[in-house]
Parts: C-alpha cells; sequence; structure tokens
C-alpha cells in the first residue's frame, strides 16, 4: 500500500483507533480471565462500600485494598474485597471500614491527625 504524505492525517487516525480497539479488547479478555469473579469499577466498589472515591484511592496508594490497574482505570475483584473485609487481620490502617446488617461497608469517619 503506497502512502502520500497527504494520506498520513487519515492514517494516524486509523491506527489510533485500531490501537485502541484493541487494548480494550486485551484489557476485556484480562479481567474475563479471572474465574467467579464480578468485576468492578471504581463508582461500584464506592456504592458497594459506601465510601467516597477519595478513600478508595487513598486505600489504593497505600496499597491497603486488593485491586487491578489496566489502562490507567482501577478494577476490583468483588471476592477478593469481600475476602479483604470479613479478613481477620488487625490492620490499623483499615479500622475505619465495617459491615452493616445489610452486608454493605460504611466509613466511620475517622479523619486523619
Amino acid at each position: 500500500m503506497d502512502l502520500k504524505f497527504e494520506d498520513l492525517p487519515t492514517a494516524i487516525a486509523q491506527l489510533l483507533a485500531q490501537n485502541k480497539l484493541i487494548l480494550e479488547a486485551i484489557q476485556e479478555i484480562a479481567l474475563s480471565e479471572r474465574p467467579n469473579g464480578q468485576v468492578l469499577t471504581l463508582n461500584k466498589i464506592c456504592e458497594l462500600l459506601e465510601l467516597k472515591r477519595q478513600t478508595i484511592y487513598s486505600y489504593v496508594s497505600k496499597g491497603l485494598i486488593p485491586h487491578y490497574k489496566k489502562a490507567g482505570k482501577l478494577y476490583f475483584i468483588k471476592d477478593e474485597i469481600l475476602d479483604w473485609i470479613t479478613s481477620k487481620s488487625s490492620n490499623p490502617k483499615i479500622r475505619g471500614v465495617r459491615i452493616h446488617e445489610n452486608r454493605l461497608f460504611r466509613d466511620r469517619g475517622f479523619k486523619k491527625i
């Protein structure tokens, strides 16, 4: 295929679109390889745990919560999150999270000192 200089912007746009589709396909395959785990986005994990996005970002940056990062987005596996919450570890950094009767989690609102 012979490209002229005038055709380069169109060709690059097509390559970028194809690259985006390929990355999305790879991302879907990588996430679907996880057996028996519902994949949650940041918004869904905030709803499930009843925590603010800032709190989740803080837990991720400190390595406290199990997460996956693909293409700049955060993903969480529901089973791993439930295991993390119900684990018997006495990590003082996660004392601000507790289980409610309706199996949802809420931040107790501890302030940083």
